[in-house]
């Protein structure tokens, strides 16, 4: 349910259009839809965007482990090729989601952009996040190879279900076997 603050928000920036289209299965992309998303406040934008994802998507969020998926058409990946930081970022995210294919997914790769960055960019219409993780024992370790830390499983859970999701995790680092989905039962099963 959408407060009557956001709703009042998204019909002023002219946005509850482009959701009532994709609620009839339908990406607007004319010029009027372009120009509404170009000038929309970032937030209201990033309102919109978690509508649509809610809507469109299930509660999920895949958590890739330890790289992104490879990318395909109704699978967007935001990782180091990717330009755009912080609110432009996001808004690019929130336009995806809102210009893309219904229900596609977007992830983030939190290990380039960052796990706050990551974080976010669920609200903004990411469905998902990839990067690397710690070992199920003992402290976080570093990479060699960035020098970045490594997160442990609970952390990118409790990350995830902060922004409101529920954190699945799919094992990616064997290339000749099928993705793997973990779901989590609850916090006192999740590993380390």
């Amino acid at each position: 349910m959408t407060s009557k603050l956001v709703t009042r928000a998204l019909e002023q920036e002219g946005l509850s259009s482009i959701l009532e289209a994709r609620e009839r299965g339908q990406v607007a992309s004319d010029a009027e839809t372009l120009e509404a998303l170009g000038r929309a406040d970032v937030l209201v934008l990033g309102a919109a965007a978690d509508i649509a994802r809610r809507r469109e998507c299930s509660d999920e969020a895949r958590i890739y482990v330890p790289s992104p998926p490879a990318q395909t058409t109704s699978l967007v990946v935001i990782d180091a090729r990717e330009a755009l930081r912080g609110t432009a970022l996001l808004r690019k995210i929130a336009t995806l989601r809102l210009q893309g294919p219904l229900g596609a997914r977007i992830v983030v790769d939190w290990g380039a952009m960052g796990l706050e960055i990551g974080q976010i960019a669920l609200s903004f219409g990411a469905t998902d996040l990839a990067g690397p993780m710690a070992s199920r024992r003992g402290l976080p370790m570093l990479d060699a190879e960035d020098q970045k830390k490594l997160v442990k499983r609970r952390e990118i859970a409790a990350y995830v279900a902060r922004a409101g999701f529920r954190a699945v995790f799919v094992q990616t680092d064997d290339p000749g076997q099928s993705l793997f989905v973990a779901p989590l039962a609850s916090r006192a099963h999740v590993e380390s």
